[in-house]
């Protein structure tokens, strides 16, 4: 019987056959035996006739090119799509061809007659039919499953067993297939860009005016979370509130107000043409303090509008969430100047700005001049190792005061070795109070890291260290790991993956057995660490539990560690085409052992125990991870006042599936340089052609 996820031919099949292939009267027989019906004789004859002629033809075909096709084999999913299915392909009613015992036998009869005539009442005919038939109707199957893991595919999914190149049993194949395609990295053979991935905004387009009005009008009459008798807003999630937080909200067609102060105008796109009216709006409302405006492609436009506001209300606000708006250097300076006028600023975020190697001296004004500025997001920003160099030499080099500095975000810069070694001497500085820093997806290497390991003997209170796909290698994470063994300070340590590596063009981590004593040492001696992420890593499953077996005398409260390194164990996946049973998912595969269960179940009641001694006997596991688990890896202070309802919602939908993120920007698109180069509002509407 045919799987459900196959496409069922319309019944009956004879009638489909014989309208695809020639115009016959409908029948409701199948055989003069049974009906004693002259035209049914006729039918089910040219029907024989058409089957007979087509199994000819592409058992023809079949064995000129693919002589060693074997029915019986157990194909995987990865085999399957190296088959020649794409130009090899037979008709797919051959997939239905009648069984010489079925009640369709009649007509197997009469196609095994035609392709093998033979004297009266010999079994030859059709017995060879048979087996004929059953490598038809397997070439068959193996077309449709083809087309559906390509679907697969190109859905960039993994079901149906496909592992991307990776062995069976791996649970996340398509990690594996890229981490283990590239090894421990080398910056030689793979070399990567010192100045950085390209800081572009994600592909927007500038609002209508009227569909910012209403919140402008809100905004400018002085508006908060509560919605007056003239406007036209409503209450945010139909009361309910900001999602997760319940904090209440205003919300219009493009823009909230939150009751924390929040305005929220991320993804809205404002535009040149807008800007200059969100700033005046904002004159008069005392009651935004954090101004949420990413993805909003204002450019050096709106920089300049901005800095207008801080030089005319320089105690206003304390957030600018600035990511993606097209600010280049000499915009950025404007605004420096301004940032630095300012007490009430203690957060600001730059990523996917262009700022370039020419920004380096005014973020060090910056981090410098700006009297209580916290945190600082250089994320994406094309800084550069070149720029980082130069900012944290000046920055060892200050004497004035301690800088206030404490939340460090260059992930994605291009910063590397000789930056690394800067950011170490600045780190042993007395003048520093870093404590996280966020250096992910940069070619910083074992030899950066070993730079940087080199500060934490004196650099006691940094917190949170975070280097995904930076290139480390065993050797890398063991100093790393052996640095801050026994470290007062440290609670987050992060040498796992980033989502973004292949994106970026950066290096995976390559971390095996060898780090494995580092690792045990640091758990089982760093009282102080809370949450560890190796990520996907080539140690084997056997490996990974001696750090289980470390960890449940540690005092984690969130771990993780995958292996993309199969389990011995584990049978090869395979799909036999004869059979046309359900391909069973690699998932399905990977159910771990007795062993691993028990020792997997042991952590995780030792990390629910943790968390219960850490936030009180009421928390559980499950209210931990929803709740304080981000803010392990994150300032909760700052990082709270940049959530985002809008970015929150994209990201939900994202992940569910029903939203695609779109990241490129199409070509022949030049607003990104009309942005830049506007020197007042502007229409960004596409150009008639």
């Amino acid at each position: 019987m045919a799987a459900a996820t196959h496409i069922q031919l319309p019944q009956p099949a004879p009638r489909s056959i014989l309208s695809q292939y020639q115009t016959f009267p409908a029948s409701r027989g199948t055989s003069k035996r049974i009906h004693n019906d002259d035209r049914v004789d006729a039918v089910e004859f040219n029907e024989a006739l058409i089957l007979a002629s087509l199994c000819r033809k592409y058992l023809n075909l079949l064995h000129a090119t693919s002589p060693a096709f074997d029915h019986a084999y157990a194909y995987t999913p990865d085999e399957i799509l190296e088959l020649p299915l794409m130009k090899v392909r037979i008709d797919d009613v051959l997939h239905d061809l009648p069984r010489r015992k079925s009640n369709r036998a009649m007509l197997a009869g009469s196609i095994a007659d035609l392709l093998f005539p033979c004297h009266a009442g010999s079994l030859s005919p059709i017995i060879r039919y048979d087996a004929d038939r059953v490598k038809l109707h397997a070439w068959a199957v193996l077309q449709r499953r083809y087309d559906m893991i390509v679907a697969t595919v190109r859905n960039g999914r993994t079901r149906h067993g496909l592992t991307g190149q990776a062995d069976p049993g791996v649970p996340a194949p398509v990690w594996a297939s890229r981490i283990l395609a590239q090894g421990p990295w080398n910056k030689d053979s793979h070399p990567i860009s010192l100045e950085g991935p390209q800081a572009l905004p994600m592909p927007v387009q500038v609002a209508e005016a009227d569909d910012l009005a209403p919140f402008f009008h809100h905004l400018e009459q002085g508006g908060t979370h509560e919605l007056g008798a003239s406007t036209t807003g409503h209450a945010l999630d139909d009361g309910n509130g900001e999602p997760y937080y319940h904090v209440q909200g205003a919300e219009f067609q493009r823009g909230v107000v939150y009751e924390d102060g929040r305005m929220d105008l991320c993804k809205q796109v404002v535009g040149p043409d807008h800007i200059g009216d969100l700033m005046n709006s904002l004159r008069a409302n005392e009651h935004v303090r954090h101004f949420l405006l990413g993805n909003n492609i204002i450019g050096p436009v709106g920089a300049h509008h901005i800095a207008s506001f801080i030089n005319a209300l320089p105690s206003r606000m304390d957030t600018w969430y600035l990511a993606g708006n097209c600010i280049d250097a000499p915009s950025f300076k404007t605004l420096v100047d301004a940032m630095i006028k300012s007490d009430a600023i203690t957060n600001v975020w730059l990523k996917r700005n262009p700022l370039g190697r020419a920004a380096a001296h005014d973020v060090y004004r910056l981090i410098t001049e700006t009297r209580n500025l916290r945190t600082l997001d250089l994320d994406q920003t094309e800084i550069g190792d070149a720029g980082f160099v130069e900012l944290f030499t000046d920055l060892a080099a200050y004497k004035d005061r301690v800088l206030p500095l404490e939340n460090l975000y260059m992930n994605g810069t291009g910063f590397a070795e000789a930056a690394a070694r800067a950011l170490a001497k600045f780190l042993a500085s007395p003048n520093c109070r870093l404590t996280s820093i966020y250096l992910s997806s940069n070619p910083i290497g074992d030899d950066g890291a070993a730079a940087l390991a080199s500060a934490f003997a004196v650099a006691p209170q940094v917190s949170r260290l975070l280097l995904q796909s930076i290139g480390l290698t065993t050797r890398g994470a063991q100093t790393i790991c052996e640095a801050l063994t026994s470290h007062p300070g440290i609670r987050c340590l992060d040498i796992g993956q980033a989502y973004a590596t292949h994106d970026l063009g950066q290096a995976y981590n390559y971390i095996d057995e060898g780090a494995i004593r580092a690792i045990t040492d640091l758990l089982t001696s760093t009282p102080s660490l809370a949450s560890l992420n190796l990520g996907h890593c080539p140690i084997t499953p056997l490996g990974l539990g001696q750090i289980t077996t470390a960890a449940l005398q540690s005092s984690l409260l969130a771990y993780i560690a995958i292996s993309i390194l199969p389990d011995p164990n584990i049978k090869k996946l395979g799909f036999v085409p004869s059979r046309d049973s359900k391909m069973r998912d690699a998932s399905s595969y990977t159910a771990p052992t007795k062993e691993q269960k028990a020792l997997d179940q042991a952590l995780q009641q030792h990390m629910e125990a943790n968390v219960r001694s850490v936030y009180g006997e009421d928390m559980t596991y499950s209210r931990f991870m929803g709740e304080e688990r981000r803010w392990l890896t994150n300032d909760r202070t700052d990082v709270r006042k940049i959530d985002s309802v809008y970015r929150n919602r994209d990201m939900g939908l994202a992940r569910r599936g029903l939203m695609t993120l779109v990241k490129n920007w199409k070509e022949g698109d030049d607003t990104l340089e009309r942005v830049i180069k506007a020197q007042g509002p502007f229409c960004c509407k596409k150009r008639r052609v």
